[in-house]
């Protein structure tokens, strides 16, 4: 059965298709392990359930055979069985190229768009992988199917930020302009739908120390990463197993092959049962080893990048990450093996055994950023600012330009402890805060070179607790979000042509839907909100008031 956020996803996709030029893009940004397989079946079966006369046939584009697998198995479950669901995929030994619904693997159909005969849709499943450039696999299928085909499209990540952190939405050419629907990870935690990352009770005595890496197109160059934490893989081990003794399934990540395979030389002379799965292990091998995995017959499955998508073990109860980097994808994406929920699971244990997590915080509260222009040493190494999210260059700056936040210690530090920091923004409850909502104001709020926004206050008795800005007059993602952020809150039938209408409108009594009570996360420079709650009675179908001027146009 489809579950309500599932439900939702559809209809912000359909409601996007219905409004946009078929050019424009939209992403549904889903947490790893929500179910992004099930959207995608449910998302056909509505094409063609809506217009079956016009035969939708779609594609599915996916990065690997295991994503096509988990796709066509939701698909033909979902569909009707006169529909027929097809694979182009050299890995599966198919191409079907006739198919109502074809998952294909990215790299056996880029080049096959002109065998495909007409299709109606694509849909791109962990579309962070697309070029953000205008070149690619993804590109050229893409545009070689539009010269063919009017093609309705939408992509699905967990995370829609390229590994720099730029929106994919953001840039000279992307591919995507907006995103129909995000559902929080918090939503589907509180709701149970994923289980939750823990950390260990105390911090780490292993860290591996990445202070003097060079940075190289904003993460860290992987030969030196990968000799720095090669030295670190023994104390990995023994303090694994002091800790993780009692987790089942284990999966960890570190940089390369060579220390992926120092990693399970390790555990195999510590008496774990541990293999290696990347992307040179050959195809058979692979099968039997995740076979294996998933059945019990092994503890550790050790891997570079090659799990870090697509990977279905829901027992998962533990992920060692040897794997520092910079990359909130890597990151997120890597995290994410450990959210799905299974019979008996209650959380997964998240060992970090870098500054990671210290680094880009909770996995649940990161964010993607505009793009910056560029600059005369755009290909120079740079660090990435914590503060502000600036390039800085040179890499070995100690203090950011723009906001004079410092970057790193010039003395020696020694070894030091993995930080144990919060993975999940829950864990940082001493930081958290309630408020009850007594009122709500909204005013204008207006930014030298930018479009003004609704400026929203969130007041708890005489206090104003936190604000937040609605960008209804921006173009892109901005702008979107904010559309949705009015719908959430008023009846849908109205939505304002930009900040003057919407400040007109309540003005003159037209009362959006107020929160009961707001969740505050105080631990940075400025209150952030993390949870909205709402009455039990406080239906947007139930606001009194109607638009002004909708009664006089009637």
């Amino acid at each position: 059965m489809i579950r309500p956020y599932q439900q939702r996803a559809l209809d912000q996709v359909y409601a996007w298709w219905t409004r946009h030029e078929s050019h424009q893009i939209p992403l549904v940004v889903m947490p790893t392990g929500s179910g992004k397989s099930v959207v995608i079946a449910e998302l056909v079966r509505l094409l063609w359930d809506t217009w079956p006369d016009d035969r939708p046939r779609t594609v599915v584009l996916v990065p690997s055979k295991e994503l096509a697998e988990q796709n066509a198995d939701k698909l033909a479950r979902i569909m009707p069985a006169h529909r027929t669901v097809g694979y182009y995929s050299a890995s599966l030994g198919r191409k079907d190229q006739h198919a109502d619904v074809i998952v294909a693997t990215i790299g056996s159909i880029y080049r096959d768009a002109h065998l495909l005969g007409a299709i109606r849709c694509v849909i791109v499943d962990e579309a962070h992988l697309v070029s953000p450039d205008g070149v690619g696999r993804y590109r050229q299928f893409v545009a070689d199917l539009g010269k063919y085909n009017s093609l309705a499209m939408v992509g699905l990540t967990a995370t829609p930020f390229r590994g720099n952190g730029v929106w994919l939405t953001d840039g000279d050419d992307p591919l995507f302009h907006g995103i129909a629907c995000e559902v929080p990870m918090a939503e589907l935690l509180e709701a149970g739908h994923l289980a939750p990352l823990v950390r260990p009770q105390d911090a780490l005595a292993t860290r591996i120390d990445t202070d003097d890496l060079a940075i190289v197109s904003g993460d860290y160059r992987i030969d030196e990463l990968a000799e720095r934490v090669d030295r670190y893989i023994p104390g990995v081990v023994r303090e694994t197993l002091a800790i993780a003794g009692d987790r089942k399934k284990w999966i960890a990540f570190t940089p390369n092959v060579a220390t992926a395979e120092h990693l399970v030389a390790e555990l195999v002379a510590a008496g774990v049962t541990a293999a290696l799965v990347c992307g040179e292990t050959d195809k058979r091998e692979r099968e039997e080893r995740v076979a294996a995995f998933r059945a019990g017959g092994l503890r550790c499955l050790v891997t570079v990048l090659a799990l870090a998508t697509g990977f279905d073990v829901p027992d998962v109860d533990c992920v060692i990450w040897c794997r520092p980097t910079r990359s909130p994808v890597l990151y997120v994406q890597g995290a994410g093996r450990g959210t799905r929920p299974a019979p008996g699971k209650t959380d997964c244990l998240w060992l970090d055994f870098s500054d990671t997590t210290e680094r880009l915080g909770p996995i649940d509260t990161i964010r993607g950023r505009k793009k910056r222009k560029g600059s005369a040493d755009a290909g120079a190494p740079y660090a990435i600012c914590d503060a502000c999210g600036a390039h800085v260059r040179p890499a070995s700056a100690l203090v950011c330009p723009e906001c004079g936040a410092q970057l790193r210690e010039l003395e020696d530090k020694g070894a030091q402890a993995a930080s144990n920091a919060a993975i999940l923004s829950a864990q940082l409850a001493s930081k958290l805060h309630d408020y009850p909502v007594t009122d709500v104001r909204y005013s204008r709020h207006c930014k030298a070179g930018a479009p003004d926004s609704l400026r929203v206050d969130y007041m708890s008795g005489l206090r104003r607790v936190v604000s937040e800005w609605v960008c209804l007059d921006h173009p892109g993602f901005a702008g979107e979000k904010a559309r949705l952020w009015w719908a959430r809150r008023a009846p849908r039938d109205y939505m304002p042509g930009g900040v003057n209408q919407a400040l007109d409108w309540i003005a003159d009594g037209y009362e959006l839907r107020r929160p009961a009570g707001v969740r505050v996360n105080e631990s940075g420079k400025w209150p952030e909100i993390v949870g909205i709650a709402w009455s039990e009675n406080d239906d947007p179908s139930r606001i009194a008031g109607t638009a002004p001027g909708a009664a006089q146009a009637a």
